[in-house]
């Protein structure tokens, strides 16, 4: 039997066939690109099954001898020897130098079948490196690295390597959502920006020394202010004031009740006047503004009525023309009577506003779009009707058309009219508290409105007092009336 001169280990036939075997294995796995365990162990364990067929094998430790009748079934060809169907001669000896491909077993450690080792083989096919002489040929198996093959579902960004998904895609109607949400964000803080613009158009005023402000018909849910209007052309001027409007939300019926005092009921007027000193008298309630301003008119209210009232809006006559035009004009029902008795005071407005007398003048009645001039006079006609009580009607009615109108007014047209009428009030309303009557005004805008006269029919009498005539009231009368529709 041969022995390799690199080894002293005996060349065995079988060995050469198992070589070529596993070269051919590793050659076919290479063009394939699969995987192939190229570890098959020993020699000495591929030819294990073989001790029982008589062959005779030389390990290293010594002759091995196995038993049976095993007989190869060809010759081993030797030199000068020469196959069948082969014209290539056959080399007693090996080549001097090793395929890569071939494993020597240790001597020290006995081969484990169950310990192999699974490798990857090469895509492409690569020769085999050659060994130096002189030293055994070891076969090792270079593993390649392959690119793992990722689904649709791994590559989505998010996951973890184990395939958990920590970021779902976005359903279509969160996704909506979302953008709604993301949208009422952007509007709300535009609207809040333009609301805060409006309200520095606002002509503000510190809160003065207040007498009374400890009236009992009072609650959380009813929050009042009283609008003054005058004929004066500011509030500096502290002329008396034809126009006094309590205007009261209350959240928890839904109501928005305008309530007219009537500028002639005789009442005590008790406070401060305007240089600090105390005031106590009786006159019309219209001068109390005279004597006072907005602090001693509120007072004057309070004492009286019993009723808490803090804040204020003032406005004067000829800015409520330009508020009314800011909206084009309001839709009234006039009587011919009334167009006829509008002459004489839009006769005076058209002194003031520096206009011909004869501007805008009615020539009869009908359902008619009033501009501002025309809308004042309205407003102001007392000798038609019913006198002030009348006018005091006409002055509710003028308010609750103007406040429809916005409701189905474009938002050209609102912010026209916010513009406008923010620009031409004054109040003793913080800024914060401007903004937060702001959000009451918008939700209260579908809230009933309602409209009361003090002193109700039957809660009054005329009288005269020096030489102006008077409306004498039942204070306590008024009181009832007020807790039962603006507290009950």
């Amino acid at each position: 039997m041969n022995r390799n001169k690199n080894n002293s280990r005996p060349v065995d036939p079988y060995e050469e066939q198992y070589q070529r075997q596993l070269e051919q294995f590793s050659r076919m796995a290479g063009e394939s690109g699969g995987e192939v365990d190229l570890n098959m162990g020993s020699i000495d364990d591929a030819f294990a099954g073989y001790e029982d067929s008589g062959s005779s094998y030389q390990s290293p430790q010594g002759n091995y001898q196995p038993q049976g009748s095993y007989q190869p079934q060809e010759k081993y060809p030797t030199q000068g020897d020469r196959p069948k169907n082969s014209g290539r001669p056959v080399s007693r000896q090996r080549p001097t130098a090793a395929p890569a491909t071939r494993r020597t077993r240790p001597q020290e450690q006995p081969p484990v079948r169950e310990s192999r080792e699974v490798c990857r083989a090469p895509k492409k096919k690569a020769a085999p490196p050659k060994s130096k002489p002189g030293k055994k040929a070891v076969k090792k198996a270079k593993p390649v690295r392959r690119e793992k093959q990722y689904n649709g579902e791994e590559l989505q960004f998010g996951r973890h390597k184990d395939g958990e998904q920590t970021y779902e895609k976005s359903h279509p109607i969160r996704s909506f959502f979302k953008t709604v949400i993301i949208l009422l964000l952007v509007m709300f803080i535009g609207l809040n920006a333009l609301l805060y613009y409006y309200i520095s158009l606002v002509e503000q005023r510190g809160r003065g020394e207040r007498t009374f402000t400890g009236g009992s018909l009072n609650s959380s849910s009813v929050t009042n202010i009283l609008l003054i209007g005058s004929d004066t052309r500011n509030a500096d001027e502290f002329g008396r004031t034809d126009t006094m409007i309590l205007l009261s939300v209350n959240k928890s019926k839904k109501t928005v009740t305008m309530t007219s005092f009537m500028r002639d009921m005789y009442v005590e007027i008790k406070g401060k006047n305007h240089n600090g000193e105390d005031v106590d008298l009786w006159d019309k309630l219209n001068s109390a503004y005279v004597y006072g301003g907005a602090e001693l008119l509120m007072d004057t209210i309070e004492y009286n009525f019993d009723i808490s009232v803090d804040d204020y809006v003032y406005v004067d006559f000829f800015s409520f023309i330009e508020i009314v035009d800011s909206i084009g004009g309001i839709e009234v029902n006039v009587t011919d009577e009334e167009a006829a008795g509008m002459e004489p005071p839009m006769r005076e407005q058209n002194k003031y506003l520096g206009q011909a007398g004869s501007t805008d003048l009615l020539s009869h009645g009908g359902e008619l779009n009033l501009n501002g001039n025309q809308a004042l006079a309205y407003a102001r006609l007392r000798y038609v009707g019913n006198a002030d009580f009348r006018r005091t009607e006409r002055q509710r009615e003028v308010i609750s058309k103007i406040i429809d109108k916005v409701k189905s007014s474009d938002p050209l047209t609102v912010n026209r009219f916010a513009k406008t009428v923010f620009s031409n009030l004054t109040t003793n309303m913080s800024r914060a508290d401007m903004t937060l009557m702001a959000y009451k005004a918008v939700f209260s805008l579908n809230y009933e409105m309602k409209s009361l006269r003090l002193p109700a029919e039957g809660d009054y009498s005329y009288g005269m007092h020096g030489d102006q005539s008077t409306l004498d009231v039942d204070i306590d009368a008024c009181r009832e009336l007020l807790r039962q529709e603006l507290y009950s």
